[in-house]
């Protein structure tokens, strides 16, 4: 009899934790819960379109039930315009769909904001994270052994925020993300092993969805394109071999079209252009002023202040060279890249949530160097590698305790200080002086320029 491997059992435990916290917490029975903040206008392409039959919202009043449906930004020509790309929606619209056939047979109202679409959009996130995580698991096991795959699997999706935005934060764009991001990385070295039609127009859809659900995240196309090289002379041969596969550069700029076609059909509908800014002017990048070590290690939201784990993936960096070399180069220019464009965004900190949550799709990128590193810990001398295990363990475990605070809120969503995140460490609950110290965001200095 064949034996599971433990890569495969440590993904269905995080799927079991996962579920166990969502139905423990009941957090899809709880009113504006789920579909709330930006999910709305991630989702609201689907109710609109599906229930209301109206997916310009041109019936759309700033009044009880509908003003906290949707989030329009009412156009002169009388149109309601979503502010989010429809990406998400796309994800969603299987389980929306099942959850519309269910929800007649309950108690429930058919409007499409009831508990079973809210179940349905959680689910959702579910399903596409378990599919990510196993085709990370196959590009984490051609170079690594099965104990590292699971400690990286287990690190990053039950010691970082990806917990949070996999359970109770589930229908936001993340997780999602995170998903698409394993499941690119996976087809990428399939590409290069094989250029088939297939693998040609699977990598031009993912493409276009990521583009679609997050369009910062259109960088990742550096990691197709950059696989694999090392040096200049590299460089210059790959350069070569995209322009002589030119058919299927083609046929991946026309699969990632097609995705993209109905958000352009959408926006020349509403607003009579193909391409609109959705966001308004007050929301731009500040491409003078990154806000790098804020992102990174400031106490408001730093990634490395609440998720320290990651920190090991970035020292396993320095190790690619030798265990992974087809990312060595690739991963830190992607990495500082990725990092450059969302700490320019005039809201750096991307309002509330836990943690840096704009970083959580760097962490399908970032468990590469993550394995290297734990193989280069374990393979030192027994004194060193008993002290880095250890660290290692004390670190994940600060990192996932952070969730637990969270949760109990002695860490703010948005206004947590360096006095503030002193006064909760190690405490689960907040203080009675906890909310004295924090300092909330000023957002309209930082429309400015001011962040």
């Amino acid at each position: 009899m064949k034996k599971i491997s433990i890569s495969l059992l440590s993904i269905i435990l995080i799927v079991i934790i996962y579920l166990a916290q969502i139905f423990i917490t009941g957090i899809y029975k709880q009113k504006g819960k789920i579909i709330c903040h930006d999910v709305i206008n991630y989702y609201a392409y689907l109710p609109a379109t599906f229930i209301e039959k109206d997916y310009k919202l041109r019936e759309w009043k700033y009044e009880e039930p509908w003003k906290d449906r949707y989030w329009p930004r009412i156009l002169a020509n009388g149109n309601g315009v979503m502010k989010m790309s429809m990406g998400l929606s796309m994800m969603y619209a299987p389980f929306f769909f099942i959850a519309h056939f269910i929800t007649p047979y309950t108690t429930y109202e058919s409007n499409g904001f009831t508990p079973p679409y809210a179940l349905a959009l959680i689910f959702s996130c579910i399903f596409y994270m378990f599919w990510g995580l196993l085709a990370l698991r196959k590009v984490l096991l051609k170079s690594f052994n099965e104990t590292i795959t699971t400690i990286t699997l287990l690190t990053i999706c039950l010691t970082t925020n990806l917990y949070w935005y996999a359970t109770m934060e589930a229908p936001m764009s993340h997780a999602y993300s995170f998903a698409l991001f394993g499941i690119f990385i996976y087809f990428t070295e399939c590409w290069y092993q094989k250029q088939s039609i297939k693998n040609t127009v699977i990598l031009g859809l993912l493409y276009g969805l990521i583009t679609l659900i997050r369009p910062t995240n259109a960088l990742v196309i550096i990691l197709f394109a950059g696989y694999g090289i090392k040096n200049i002379s590299d460089l210059k041969m790959r350069i070569q071999f995209l322009f002589s596969n030119y058919r299927h550069i083609f046929i991946f700029t026309f699969s990632t079209f097609i995705v993209l076609l109905p958000q352009l059909l959408y926006w020349k509908s509403t607003t009579g252009q193909f391409v609109y800014y959705s966001y308004g002017e007050t929301e731009r990048f500040f491409f003078k002023d990154p806000k790098i070590w804020d992102v990174l290690f400031g106490f408001r939201k730093g990634w490395f202040i609440y998720s320290p784990s990651m920190l090991f993936a970035v020292v396993g960096m320095f190790f690619l060279w030798k265990y992974k070399k087809e990312y060595a180069l690739i991963t830190p220019i992607y990495i500082i890249l990725h990092l450059y464009i969302i700490s320019s965004w005039w809201c750096w900190w991307y309002g509330g949530g836990f943690g840096m949550r704009a970083c959580i799709e760097c962490s399908a990128v970032l468990s590469i160097p993550l394995a290297a590193f734990l193989k280069w810990m374990f393979s030192q001398k027994m004194k060193i590698k008993v002290l880095l295990i250890s660290l290692y363990v004390v670190v994940s475990l600060q990192s996932g305790f952070h969730l637990i605070q969270y949760h109990y809120e002695a860490i703010h969503y948005e206004s947590m200080t360096h006095k503030a995140y002193k006064d909760s460490f190690w405490k689960i609950k907040p203080s009675d002086k906890f909310h004295t110290l924090l300092k909330t965001p000023a957002y309209s200095e930082a429309r400015k320029g001011n962040r």
